[in-house]
């Protein structure tokens, strides 16, 4: 994730419920960070579209990365996750190509490559002009310790055109 912003998305946004789900790490619709991001990144939250509420991610031909999301594993759960599942909404054009980044990795050596890397590529499942629910149940590496980080963020891996993120979760899976 290199030059990215690392911003703890958990609670932000989201729902007003007043009942917590242990299974949930994330739920982020991206409305409460405005104001608290860099200007260096304001430009991938924006408010040209939103599946809800006023914000949403985008990369396009000048952001080829979003904000991004980094916390350890073992603040997210007090228990050792092995399934996740990753969903969030997502708005692409024509000619537009992303990918949900989902990683794991040790922060004590952040310059190896990830144990784990999954790329979601929205376009297989998208809609051009249509907002589309993506969702994808990944299993963590056997290896991992509660030290390690999980990252999000979104790629722009082709085109210029913007590519929109809302709405994500991350949820703990049986």
């Amino acid at each position: 994730m290199g030059a990215l912003a690392a911003l703890n998305l958990a609670g932000c946004g989201g729902s007003t419920e007043s009942v917590i789900d242990p299974n949930v790490l994330v739920d982020a619709n991206f409305d409460t960070l405005a104001g608290w991001i860099p200007d260096a990144m304001n430009g991938t939250l924006t408010r040209e579209k939103a599946h809800s509420g006023n914000y949403a991610l985008k990369v396009d031909g000048t952001h080829e990365y979003s904000l991004g999301y980094t916390a350890p594993l073992g603040n997210l759960s007090g228990t050792r996750i092995k399934k996740i599942k990753v969903s969030a909404w997502a708005f692409l054009v024509t000619g537009a190509s992303a990918s949900l980044v989902v990683t794991v990795g040790n922060p004590a050596t952040p310059a190896e490559k990830p144990l784990m890397w999954e790329g979601l590529p929205l376009e297989k499942s998208a809609s051009p002009g249509k907002w589309v629910e993506i969702s994808k149940v990944i299993t963590l590496p056997e290896n991992i310790l509660p030290t390690y980080t999980l990252g999000l963020y979104l790629w722009r891996t082709a085109g210029t055109q913007p590519v929109y993120l809302d709405d994500l979760r991350v949820t703990i899976e049986p």
